[in-house]
């Protein structure tokens, strides 16, 4: 038997063992939609019992909102303002502050967009609180601390 066929045996293995893996989670995925089908139906159902004139199509839907917990209550708040004091009065930009941010929690490359958005609006919480100051606009924007009165 030679190298390439050896390669291929062993890269095949894998790609079965993820097509299972994968196969099995739409099953249970598929599993799940069935059943809050039925749940909805049920609910629907009550609708009509209590208000026989209700549309149930013209309920809107709910818009799902994902939470990302990386911090907990008021720490990355925390976090910014240590950032900028290390900084010494130097401005620092959004980017700037992520990225000392997620060496200072040592945090992976994924949790660095979830953290870019955040920073961005936090900035501005800070800034309404009169903690921090802005100088420029959109990308150009820096942010260092307010200075004491």
């Amino acid at each position: 038997m030679n190298e390439r066929s050896r390669g291929n045996r062993y890269g095949l293995s894998a790609l079965k063992k993820k097509r299972a893996s994968l196969a099995a989670e739409i099953v249970h995925l598929e599993r799940q939609v069935r059943c809050r089908k039925e749940s909805l139906n049920h609910v629907d159902a009550c609708l009509r019992l209590l208000d026989p004139t209700l549309s149930v199509e013209d309920i809107p839907n709910k818009r799902i909102v994902k939470h990302v917990n990386l911090f907990r209550h008021g720490e990355l708040g925390r976090l910014i303002l240590d950032t900028m004091r290390e900084a010494d009065g130097k401005p620092l930009t959004p980017p700037q502050i992520v990225a000392a941010i997620t060496a200072k929690c040592g945090l992976t490359s994924d949790a660095h967009n979830a953290l870019r958005v955040r920073v961005r609006s936090n900035l501005g919480y800070l800034e309404r609180r009169g903690k921090v100051e802005k100088f420029g606009e959109r990308a150009s924007a820096r942010w260092t601390l307010r200075a004491s009165d």
